[in-house]
This record gives structure tokens, sequence and C-alpha cells, in this order.
């Protein structure tokens, strides 16, 4: 399943595919933030408007194991810009009950409607994390052998 023109696929282990749409993400973007950054050549700050990362990710079933306790702080998110780019984030920094991680998909930067959503992570210093054309979301289970072998152990 690829992704539409603006689309974000939402896979995972053990988790049926889904793709958001630019315009659902648009329609559902509440939060308006004031981030700032260093760069290796200036400070910035821009104004974002987007949906909480983890507020789309809980929508679809979550590869959790319930087998164990506490399985969730096991599940890597692994946000993959159209250009290859990728960050690894756990879903526990993201959820409420422990990280609390505002991160957010803007679709909207200084005003400017964006083609594909931009992961913000509004508290960090530098803007490294920041994942600009995001075109998927691949959930993780750590220790899982179906999983990447990476990430998997040895």
């Amino acid at each position: 399943m690829e992704p539409s023109v603006g689309g974000l696929l939402v896979t995972g282990t053990g988790c049926a595919s889904r793709v958001i749409g630019i315009g659902e993400l648009r329609e559902r973007s509440r939060i308006r933030l004031d981030v700032e950054y260093v760069t290796r050549r200036r400070h910035e700050r821009h104004e974002v408007h987007g949906v909480h990362l983890y507020d789309v990710l809980r929508e679809g079933p979550l590869p959790v194991d319930t087998r164990h306790k506490m399985a969730s702080l096991t599940v890597v998110v692994l946000a993959v810009a159209e250009d290859g780019f990728q960050v690894a984030l756990s879903l526990a920094e993201l959820d409420p009950e422990f990280g609390a991680c505002a991160a957010l998909l803007a679709t909207r930067y200084n005003g400017e409607l964006l083609a594909r959503p931009t992961l913000v992570m509004p508290s960090d210093q530098r803007a490294s994390r920041y994942v600009r054309g995001l075109a998927r979301l691949r959930l993780l289970t750590v220790g899982d052998e179906q999983s990447s072998g990476v990430i998997a152990g040895s």
C-alpha cells in the first residue's frame, strides 16, 4: 500500500496498514505552536499548526503484545521522509502517561500549507529530529523477531 500524494502511510508489526490523507490531517490540525531551534547556521523561530502524533497513532491498533507487562514501552516509531531521512522515537516518549512529548504532525508552517506533514519536536533545541516531507510512520516492537534485524537484536 503506497500513500497518495501527500498521504501518510502508517504500518506496524502486527497492524493493518492505513493511509491518512494530508487533507484529513489539515482538517484535524487544531494545535498551534511557536517553535524555536538552532540549525548549523542560525537560530530560527516558526509558527506551526498540526495534530499531535500520539493522537494519530493511537487511532490504529498499536503493536502491543498484551502478554507482557508494560509492552507499549517496547514500541519504536520510525518516521521516514520521502527522501529516506529517518528518525526513531519511542512510543512511550509520545504517550501522555509517560514522556508526554508534544510531537506534532505539522500541516502548516508559518502560514503556508505543506504538501506533506512535517514531524515537529517542539521541545528539541535542534531541528535534527524534525522530519520534513513525512511519508511513513512504521511502528516496530523492540525484540520482536519479525521486526527489522537491527531493532530485534542479535
